[in-house]
């Protein structure tokens, strides 16, 4: 019969073994399904991205790529565009290239021919591609905005507002 000891040991074993696989990666990235050279790189004034296009495929949940910018960045190129990954050249669908910590990644903070490691996630129709190196990309890009643009306050009627409502005395 087993004591708790060992079932706890054996669990911890295999927990950390799966975690050591999962981080493991190929030192020879040439070798590896998960490194992605970009296949265009263009500016869009209009929306005021930095459009990485990469090749067609799956990209799974969760899963880490190693994405290198190989083409040169436009000159045109601003240094608070956000920077945002197209996949098999449809430009109507755009991915955003996020920090650790969930912040943008603007073109400030990007290179060409450099190692991105990052972790896809995906939602139901959208997905975002963070970065998971070991801090997060420096930046010296400006936002215009401070806060978050608020539309005209709007009057939201709640039961205290239309009922007036007495005062319950709780005893002790």
């Amino acid at each position: 019969m087993c004591d708790l000891l060992e079932v706890v040991d054996h669990y911890l074993f295999n927990y950390i073994k799966e975690r050591m696989t999962e981080m493991e990666c190929i030192k020879n990235c040439r070798l590896c399904n998960k490194f992605i050279l970009s296949q265009a790189i263009t500016y869009n004034a209009g929306v005021n991205q930095l459009i990485v296009d990469l090749p067609a495929g799956n990209y799974g949940n969760c899963t880490k790529y190693c994405i290198v910018l190989a083409q040169s960045i436009p000159t045109e190129t601003t240094i608070n565009a956000q920077v945002v990954f197209t996949i098999g050249g449809n430009q109507t669908v755009g991915y955003p290239f996020l920090n650790k910590d969930c912040t943008p990644i603007y073109a400030s903070q990007v290179r060409t021919r450099r190692i991105y490691p990052t972790r896809v996630n995906t939602a139901v129709n959208s997905g975002v591609f963070k970065y998971i190196g070991d801090c997060c990309l420096p930046s010296n890009a400006t936002t215009v905005n401070q806060s978050i643009p608020v539309s005209a306050p709007t009057t939201v009627v709640t039961q205290s507002q239309t009922t007036p409502v007495a005062p319950v005395r709780v005893k002790s």
